[in-house]
This record gives structure tokens, C-alpha cells and sequence, in this order.
């Protein structure tokens, strides 16, 4: 059994070695694997690449940016309602031939019908040229330019442009909103992803020494130096061993299906364990940005104001409260009057102001104010302003609402920065105690103090030890973009 502890001392060391060498042992053993099956190299990707290539792709994150484009088109058609109304037209209408009107048919008084003929008489007058005047003509002809200005429409328009104005605010925060929370989404993914990718070489390694474990106790076997139930144990850890790099395999496969999704490309994973990416960012090599380490630094109090300063959503709630005060104006609309100036300019044949009509183009233009009070309005008016002051409480209570949460945010964003960070620090004091212990359970070994499986088991604890700094190397990235998130940073 001696001789078994010591193959297995032997594999642990040489597994140490392999897990924490260079670089080019895994890319010659992806060569291997490969064999003469040419295929493209994986694509570089770093983490802020990820997350420019995320934002870019983004269908949820374009239509927000659309409906803000299309909300300050609606702010602007609000404020030129503001402005006068102008119309031009021009209009020409063929009539139909009337017949011209009797005198005679006329029913008039006995005495005033013989005092019209005894002047016609009288005159010598073409009774058909006097008709003639009132004849109506065929064709009606006209260019018009009619003003309309609404000099105090009771705040209806003026606040409705403000509405629009804060309609525009908000989605364009709301667009920000957006792109903020994606942004973490990716670099959260990202990093997983690279969790992901390390768990599958660490289990594939694994798997690698338990294959050699296996055949080493079979050697044994066959000399009479192992038994049939140390065979037994080794099959059963290859066969554990199997089944975990399958599982950790199959997450790495939806670790990367979930980070190519939210970058824009679905066909990044291939399947078993192989990926057209190749994550270029290591957690802990990007120092965190200046306004992040200024944000730390500022105090708690600071860090909440900052939040709440620079956080989108306490901006949309700020805007809707906003709004909610200019609508609960316009809501108070019909408690007051309306006047409008109005306007008109025709250039019309025949002119309908001159009497009887004449075939002829003339000139008329009117002006005028018009004042306009809707009593049975009122009472809707009262009811619709009441809902409005309701509403504008309810705004102003889910802005506290809103800062309040903000400000849980990021404290326990802050809070949970700074526990990763610790745990990072403890973890790196377990790899140098893990380290020594390997040194002195190796000399012990020299001198003859120590056995095999105890080198084992230290060259084990510092294996799990690097693995561990890594993990939680990626809990500090994931935390500081977490802060960055709560922060409102961009």
C-alpha cells in the first residue's frame, strides 16, 4: 500500500504542475485533440469588448433608443401647437344657371306695384338690365388665409408641451436604464463564463489524473501489490470524476450560450465544452475605474448621493413627478376661460360681403377675439383636478420610494464589494499557509518523517487554494460592476 500512496503523491504533483503551468501545455493538448481536423481559431474577446459588441446587438435596447427619438418628435409637435395656426386655400365652384326673378311675380300692395311701373315709365328703365343686378353668377372663386392664435387655451397647451418635454426626459432615462442594467448583465455573464471555462480545465485535469490513478492500480494489481478493492475505489473515482467534468461541461456550454446571447451571437457555443470565444480578460488584471475608487473613498454618505445623483431611475421618478404637476394644471383646463384670436384674408369673385353679387375679385379681411367659457365643464373639471392632485401625492410618494431603494442598493452593493475583497485577501493568506505546508510536508518526506499521502493531501490543499483565489478574484469583478451599476457610473 506504500507503493500506492507514493504513485499517488507522485500524480498529485504532477497534476499541481500541469494545472498552474504555462499556457502552451493546454494549447498543445487542444492541438492534440484536434488532430488533423483543421478549425478556425477561436475569436479574441475581452470583457469590455463583450459589452460594446452587447450594446451594439441589442434589439430591447435599440427600440428604447427609438421610442426616446420618437418622444422628442412629440415634445417638438407639442410646442408648435403652441404656435399660431395658418391655413391657405384656394377654391374655385361652377354653378348651375338660375332663372332670372319676375317683378311682376313679385306679390307687392296694389298701390306700390303702380307707383314701381309709373317710375319705370316714367325713367324709361330696361326692366331686364334692372334684373340683371340681381342675377347670382355661375362661377365662385376664392383664395383665403384664415389666423387662428390660441392666446390662453387654460393651460392646456402649455402644459401639454411640458408633458411632452418630460415624456422625452424620461424615456431617454429609461433608455439608460436600460443600457446600464445590460451592461452589468454582460460583464456578470462574462465572467461566469470564465468561472465556467476554469471548472472544465480543473475537472478535465481531474479526470486525467484519476485515469492515470486508475491504470497505475491496475499495474499494482497485476504484481500482487493492490487489491481487488483498491481497484474498485479507483473505478468508482474515475468514474466521479467522468460525471463531473460531463456536468461541468454541460455549464460551460449554457455559461456561454447565455453570454453570446446577450452579445448578440447565438451560435458562439458549440457544444461539448468548445467555443468559437476565447475570453481574453483575467479577473483582477483591470484595476477599477477612477470614479469608482473616488466613489469608495467618499464616504457612505457620499455614495448614496452619488447614487442618487447619477442613478437613472431616480431621474424617471423625479421626471414623472414633474409631469404629474404639469398635468394636474392642465387638468384645471375648463375651470378657466379660452380666448383666441382669429383672423381671415379673401381675395373671393364674387366677394359674399358685397350685396347683391358682382363678378368681380375683391379684397375683405377680418380680425377678432373670441372669448369662451364652458360652464357645463366645470363640474368634470373639479373631479378631473381632484384625481390629479391624487396623483401628484402618489408620484411624490413613489420618488421616496424610489431613493430609498436606490440607497439600500448601493450600500449593499458597497458592502458586498468590500466582503469580496476580504474574502480575496483571506483566500491568498490560505494559498501562502497551503504553500508552506506543501514545502515542509515535502521535506518532511526527504527526511523520511513524513508519508507519501501527506504530500498528497498538502499539494491537494494548495490545488484547491489557487482555484479558490481565482473564484473569488471573479466575485471582486462581479461585485465592482455591481457597484458600478448601483452608482449610476457609466
Amino acid at each position: 500500500m506504500r507503493w500506492i500512496s507514493g504513485a499517488r503523491a507522485g500524480l498529485a504533483l504532477a497534476l499541481a504542475a500541469f494545472l498552474f503551468g504555462a499556457g502552451a501545455v493546454e494549447a498543445a493538448q487542444s492541438t492534440a485533440e484536434a488532430g488533423s481536423t483543421a478549425s478556425p481559431a477561436p475569436k479574441a474577446l475581452a470583457v469590455e469588448q463583450a459589452v460594446a459588441d452587447g450594446l451594439a446587438a441589442d434589439p430591447g435596447l435599440l427600440s428604447a433608443t427609438l421610442d426616446a427619438r420618437a418622444a422628442k418628435f412629440r415634445e417638438a409637435d407639442a410646442r408648435f401647437r403652441m404656435l399660431p395656426s395658418l391655413a391657405v386655400s384656394a377654391g374655385y365652384t361652377q354653378l348651375s344657371v338660375e332663372p332670372l326673378p319676375s317683378l311682376t311675380g313679385i306679390p307687392l300692395p296694389m298701390s306700390l306695384e303702380n307707383d314701381i311701373f309709373s317710375f319705370i315709365q316714367k325713367n324709361n328703365i330696361d326692366v331686364n338690365s334692372l334684373l340683371q343686378l340681381f342675377a347670382a353668377p355661375t362661377t365662385e372663386k376664392d383664395i383665403r388665409a384664415d389666423l387662428q392664435y390660441p392666446i390662453f387655451a387654460g393651460f392646456r397647451l402649455h402644459e401639454a408641451a411640458e408633458i411632452a418635454k418630460f415624456q422625452a426626459l424620461g424615456k431617454d432615462a429609461a433608455a439608460e436604464l436600460n443600457r446600464n442594467a445590460l451592461a452589468f448583465e454582460i460583464r456578470r455573464a462574462y465572467w461566469e463564463t470564465v468561472r465556467a471555462q476554469s471548472n472544465v480545465e480543473a475537472m478535465r485535469k481531474a479526470l486525467e489524473l484519476e485515469s492515470l490513478m486508475k491504470k497505475e492500480i491496475a499495474d499494482l494489481s497485476a504484481q500482487g501489490m493492490a487489491n481487488e478493492a483498491d481497484s474498485l475505489e479507483a473505478e468508482a473515482r474515475y468514474d466521479q470524476a467522468e460525471l463531473a467534468l460531463d456536468q461541468t461541461l454541460s455549464g460551460k456550454d449554457i455559461a456561454f450560450l447565455m453570454l453570446s446571447s446577450l452579445i448578440g451571437d447565438r451560435s458562439a457555443s458549440q457544444g461539448d465544452g468548445k467555443t468559437e470565444y476565447e475570453l481574453t480578460s483575467e479577473p483582477g488584471s483591470i484595476p477599477p475605474a477612477d470614479a469608482l475608487k473616488a466613489a469608495e473613498d467618499s464616504g457612505d454618505t457620499a455614495l448614496v448621493e452619488r447614487a442618487l445623483a447619477n442613478r437613472p431611475e431616480t431621474r424617471v421618478a423625479s421626471i414623472a413627478l414633474s409631469a404629474q404637476t404639469a398635468a394636474r394644471l392642465a387638468a384645471k383646463g375648463d375651470l378657466y376661460p379660452t380666448l383666441s384670436l382669429t383672423g381671415s384674408l379673401a381675395y373671393a369673385d364674387p366677394d359674399p360681403r358685397i350685396f347683391p353679387a358682382e363678378d368681380i375679385f375683391n379684397l375683405s379681411w377680418s380680425l377678432g377675439l373670441r372669448l369662451r367659457y364652458d360652464l357645463g365643464g366645470v363640474p368634470g373639471a373639479l373631479e378631473r383636478s381632484a384625481a390629479a392632485d391624487t396623483d401628484l401625492e402618489k408620484a411624490r410618494a413613489d420618488l421616496a420610494r424610489q431613493r430609498n431603494a436606490i440607497a439600500l442598493d448601493a450600500r449593499k452593493c458597497a458592502l458586498a464589494l468590500k466582503q469580496a475583497r476580504n474574502s480575496l485577501e483571506l483566500t491568498k493568506g490560505m494559498v501562502a499557509q497551503a504553500e508552506e505546508g506543501a514545502r515542509v510536508a515535502e521535506q518532511k518526506y526527504e527526511v523520511g518523517m513524513a508519508k507519501h499521502s501527506e504530500v498528497f493531501q498538502s499539494q491537494l490543499a494548495l490545488v484547491r487554494a489557487q482555484l479558490a483565489v481565482k473564484g473569488k478574484l471573479i466575485d471582486v469583478e462581479i461585485a465592482q460592476a455591481d457597484l458600478s451599476r448601483a452608482l449610476g457610473l457609466k
